[in-house]
């Protein structure tokens, strides 16, 4: 089941998981994140695959409430003092009453997730006008997207969903969200460090590094691809989106 999947992969990958990405501890990328879901000093906030707490540590002491909410409990043992409460669960089933939170923001785990029932949740457990902050990894578009969702999927073979860039503004106003907005972020990552996360063996690791030797000029271009000293470095792009349910 992919909720199994989901939580054999994070527990094993918990304990490293703050050492798996450049954009992991990415202070510019998690103030953007706060900052564009506008949660002021009385806002209560929902991290959605809250993980090790790395984003809702940020909202900590800045708002009301800072709610964590993720499938795992090994990655959230990791960050004990980041929440003001930390719960356990299923986003396609989130267990808060309707308009319980001014802001949701989620980073990296809506790929884990059944939309179509999850982002209804979300919309659900949002005041009117409430913000909704995602922060996704996605192809560039057309001309890599073949490439780039094969080396996802090497890397983490529970994710359900793979994402162009466009995928996010559709999927929110699909769902009822309004005022939609996106805007890019990009991430200079060592694929050596970004797949060696605990999770995988030798045989997908390689698979991703030959993915990246035999990819197209196109995708090198796009990804600003080098190789060096027995690494390979790449341009990820990360899209934000924020809308108001």
């Amino acid at each position: 089941m992919p909720e199994e999947a989901a939580l054999s992969h994070f527990a094993k990958r918990a304990e490293g998981y703050n050492r798996s990405a450049r954009w992991v501890q990415d202070a510019a990328l998690i103030r953007r994140i706060r900052d564009w879901s506008e949660a002021g000093p009385n806002a209560e906030v929902l991290d959605l695959a809250t993980g090790t707490g790395m984003l809702a540590a940020s909202f900590r002491g800045r708002v009301r409430r800072i709610v964590g909410f993720d499938l795992s409990p090994e990655m959230t043992r990791l960050g004990p003092d980041a929440w003001d409460q930390l719960v356990i669960g299923t986003a396609e089933l989130l267990p808060f009453a309707d308009a319980s939170f001014d802001a949701c923001v989620c980073r990296q785990g809506l790929q884990f997730m059944e939309l179509d029932r999850a982002l209804p949740q979300i919309r659900r457990v949002l005041r009117p006008g409430g913000r909704a902050v995602f922060c996704h990894l996605t192809a560039y578009g057309e001309t890599d997207k073949e490439a780039a969702f094969h080396i996802q999927r090497l890397r983490n073979p529970a994710r359900r969903n793979f994402f162009l860039p466009e995928d996010f503004p559709r999927l929110m106003r699909e769902h009822g969200f309004k005022e939609v907005e996106t805007a890019d972020y990009f991430s200079r990552e060592s694929v050596a460090q970004w797949s060696d996360h605990g999770a995988i063996g030798e045989e997908r690791m390689a698979g991703i590094r030959e993915a990246y030797r035999s990819a197209s000029e196109e995708f090198r271009r796009l990804h600003e691809v080098e190789f060096q000293d027995g690494d390979i470095l790449e341009t990820m792009k990360l899209v934000l989106v924020r809308a108001r349910a």
